[in-house]
């Protein structure tokens, strides 16, 4: 990866994000910075195996809160420079019925998903803007178009994430700062463990690849959209989901 220049990868404690990481940290970029929310020991070590200090790399904020956003971003460009490349990983959902969702639930699910990337992506474009040079890759879910029973709350957060970055698109173009959308289907990681196991073997069969993704499988796609390979981007929603949905 010719990428040396800052990498942020919000949500970097998770199964996803502990992969992504991992990957990108192999494939030759050192300026990686990871954000988590809570247990960070996975992201820490893998950190640490690539010798590169978490005390540094690795940043806890509670990116539903504006100032702690700030307060990060402030952070890495004191100690490491300006972000090039960001990656909104951060996210998270509930399993319920839309009848049974009650409103708090509903807007907690668009505060974890649709407010952290709005809020991230604008304290980071600035300086974005100022260097007339960027990355940003929103991550999206299958289910922002298929729909899922028991996941209303959750599409409509990711489905909001498409049209957002859209918008940011057309707005940042002009100034070399690429936005792209990854639309996950269903992985071997994160959600997928809160659904049945009934359910999860009846998803299953419906994927045209029979498996769920490995995690490791996002990262030469991020890894690309970083590249040079990716910086005539704009606005596309590049979607990995094994074939279930095209």
């Amino acid at each position: 990866m010719s990428i040396q220049e800052v990498v942020l990868i919000t949500g970097a404690s998770g199964g996803i994000g502990v992969a992504l990481s991992e990957h990108l940290l192999r494939s030759g970029c050192r300026n990686l910075v990871c954000h988590y929310h809570s247990r960070p020991d996975r992201i820490r070590e893998v950190l640490g195996k690539h010798g590169l200090d978490p005390g540094e790399r690795l940043l806890q904020a509670d990116l539903r809160e504006e100032g702690q956003v700030a307060s990060m971003r402030k952070l890495i460009e004191d100690r490491l420079g300006p972000v090039y490349g960001l990656v909104n990983l951060v996210g998270g959902s509930t399993n319920a019925m839309s009848w049974k969702l009650s409103t708090q639930q509903f807007r907690e699910t668009l505060d974890l998903n649709l407010l952290t990337t709005f809020l991230v992506c604008r304290e980071f474009i600035p300086r974005m803007r100022e260097r007339v040079s960027g990355r940003i890759i929103n991550i999206s879910s299958v289910v922002a178009f298929s729909g899922a029973a028991g996941a209303s709350h959750y599409g409509a957060a990711k489905a909001a994430i498409i049209g957002f970055s859209r918008s940011l698109a057309l707005e940042l173009s002009p100034k070399n700062v690429v936005v792209s959308v990854i639309a996950l289907g269903y992985f071997e990681h994160g959600l997928i463990h809160t659904i049945p196991e009934d359910i999860q073997r009846e998803i299953r069969s419906r994927i045209p690849a029979r498996r769920f993704g490995a995690a490791e499988e996002v990262g030469g796609m991020v890894e690309f959209l970083m590249g040079r390979g990716g910086a005539y981007s704009g606005g596309q929603v590049y979607h990995l989901n094994g074939g279930l949905y095209s």
